[in-house]
């Protein structure tokens, strides 16, 4: 890490974060998913989809203005399997250029955190009041991924603790928020069933025909 973050090993998650009045923070973190939504999204096993991620910054606390950020994302649910990995940052237009983990090699999978840190600090010192660019990350989904639903959400614990830093190094932690990511089947395998349920009903009167004789 660098500058103000260098004793600090915690985190800043930023994924779907509500206002600040709902958090009563002084930092929060908003996106917008490709498909334009704010908290969830259905897709197919394989699919990516990118995360517009920005800073909103209202001075509070310790914190005079926001200098920079740290942030993980996890796997909510760790009892169901791992489908999710971050393949790719972004930061290009953002205020927060000077990289935590300049050199992140991808994927960087949710296993059920992913592993390196993916904030950055501003070259100018301190930023006050206003909504600021982060970056894009690009989420992928295993093509073995099963259908249902999943969530997955900013880190907050083990090390991870999501927050901002100001330009005198203090730090304020960040509410965890979560995206609900619905897996739904690939439509050549609902082709699939359609077809095979007529072959299936088929067998069943020709089974119980041969009952009845």
């Amino acid at each position: 890490m660098h500058r103000y973050l260098l004793s600090i090993t915690a985190a800043l998650g930023l994924l779907l974060a509500a206002s600040s009045t709902a958090h009563g923070q002084a930092a929060v973190f908003g996106f917008n998913d490709n498909n334009g939504a704010a908290s969830s999204g259905t897709y197919m096993p394989g699919d990516s989809f990118t995360f517009s991620i920005t800073l909103g910054f209202a001075p509070g606390g310790p914190v005079a203005n926001v200098d920079g950020l740290s942030y993980w994302f996890e796997q909510s649910n760790p009892s169901a399997p791992f489908y999710f990995s971050i393949t790719n940052r972004d930061n290009t237009g953002s205020p927060f250029t000077d990289l935590q983990s300049p050199h992140i090699v991808y994927p960087q999978n949710l296993t059920p955190a992913n592993a390196s840190d993916l904030g950055a600090l501003a070259p100018a010192a301190g930023f006050g009041a206003g909504v600021y660019f982060v970056a894009n990350l690009t989420i992928h989904i295993d093509p073995s991924a099963t259908a249902g639903v999943y969530q997955i959400e900013n880190t907050t614990t083990g090390g991870k603790t999501s927050l901002v830093v100001d330009d005198q190094g203090h730090t304020f932690p960040i509410a965890q928020d979560v995206y609900t990511i619905t897996i739904v089947p690939e439509p050549s395998s609902l082709a699939l069933c359609a077809t095979g349920l007529p072959i299936a009903f088929g067998f069943l009167r020709r089974f119980r025909a041969g009952r009845n004789r």
